[in-house]
């Protein structure tokens, strides 16, 4: 039996820190922002369909004063996102201090010095460009082993990948964790019209996010679209919601006769209870973008689910997670990063002592849970 350390309880920021609006915001200003951002290898790999997948490798950095076993942690960032946003960078940086590799997909589109070379963007499921990295970090390290980490957009990226891998990259992944994510299209969308939470207006600053890259992307992602007649661009410069960009340019680039049908084919629901590895699936109540409705039925699933286990927090809005004892300067390390660098850690103990890692989450006992 394995023990978290005592310090895994969360203690919010006070004043602000009970509110998950400002959680959600503050972190991108109250962030790590100090941090270097240097990777040590950058690897591109061409698709099928011609895109340039790129991921970024970054190296132990105390390789001697810290020996752990081979593991790799495999991050999926959020919505357009990269190695270089400011959360990504903190947590990675925590984990390389503590002996542990990672690498971390960059969504296509997304890096302003790395050309678009395919007709598309990311896709909020596609898993083509993460399950092409698996494979290569499959041959780049053939001992380690692999702990995968999707936060938002991304976990849905990862949980759908993690359905539909080789069996014997499988079979290197040790677990896999989810973070704040929606776990259906379907359900999120008529749900981001809402202005319940605030929603609707999250829902518009994420639609301008996407569309900022799309315009820095005109050539290849938007040019050869209009010109077949494909999409109709004033119609999609207008969209003001994500369902309508959706409508006006993902499910029509993507091939899909409906939108009903390619949130249906992107939603990764319907592939949890078929994972056969451990993951561990983390929300929080105060999420204004993730209302109770779309992790309700996540939550049921993994009570049955001999392999999978939720965890729901009452504060940490959405990716937040700020933690200390000053309104003014929370800790740039958060809750969520100790927790995936404890289990890491938890891991690497079991691999150290046994050889192995049994792949039960029971393994892993937290005698503060209920601080959560």
């Amino acid at each position: 039996m394995l023990y978290f350390k005592r310090n895994v309880s969360y203690v919010p920021p006070p004043i602000w820190g009970r509110n998950g609006h400002l959680q959600t915001m503050f972190y991108g200003i109250l962030g790590h922002h100090s941090l270097k951002r240097a990777f040590d290898k950058r690897h591109f790999i061409i698709l099928k369909d011609g895109a340039n997948a790129t991921f970024d490798v970054f190296e132990p950095i105390l390789k001697e004063s810290k020996k752990n076993a081979d593991i790799t942690l495999v991050f999926c960032p959020g919505i357009a996102n990269c190695s270089e946003s400011n959360y990504i960078r903190t947590c990675v940086h925590l984990l390389q201090e503590n002996g542990y590799r990672c690498a971390v997909l960059n969504h296509l589109g997304v890096l302003k010095n790395v050309p678009l070379t395919s007709t598309r963007i990311f896709s909020y499921g596609g898993d083509g460009e993460l399950e092409a990295i698996f494979n290569s970090l499959f041959i780049l390290y053939p001992s380690t082993r692999f702990i995968g980490v999707g936060f938002s957009m991304g976990a849905n990226v990862m949980t759908n990948c993690l359905a539909k891998l080789d069996k014997a990259i499988l079979s290197r992944i040790i677990l896999a964790i989810s973070v704040c994510q929606g776990y259906s299209a379907s359900d999120t969308a008529p749900l981001f019209m809402e202005w319940e939470s605030g929603r609707r207006i999250y829902n518009y600053i994420i639609t301008e996010n996407v569309k900022r890259l799309l315009r820095h992307n005109f050539a290849m992602a938007i040019q050869p679209h209009v010109n077949s007649g494909l999409i109709n661009e004033k119609q999609l410069w207008s969209s003001t919601s994500l369902l309508w960009l959706d409508e006006c340019y993902s499910r029509r680039i993507y091939g899909f006769s409906s939108l009903g049908d390619y949130y249906e084919e992107i939603s990764c629901l319907q592939h949890i209870k078929g994972i056969k590895l451990p993951m561990i699936f983390i929300n929080s109540l105060d999420d204004p973008l993730i209302p109770e409705t779309l992790w309700q039925p996540v939550k049921g699933i993994c009570k049955s689910h001999p392999l999978h286990a939720f965890i729901l927090l009452k504060h940490g809005g959405h990716l937040g997670f700020l933690e200390g004892k000053s309104p003014i300067h929370p800790r740039s390390v958060t809750w969520l990063d100790r927790f995936i660098l404890q289990l890491a850690e938890a891991v690497n103990s079991q691999m150290e002592s046994v050889g192995e890692y049994s792949g039960n989450l029971n393994d892993f006992k937290d005698d503060r849970r209920k601080s959560f």
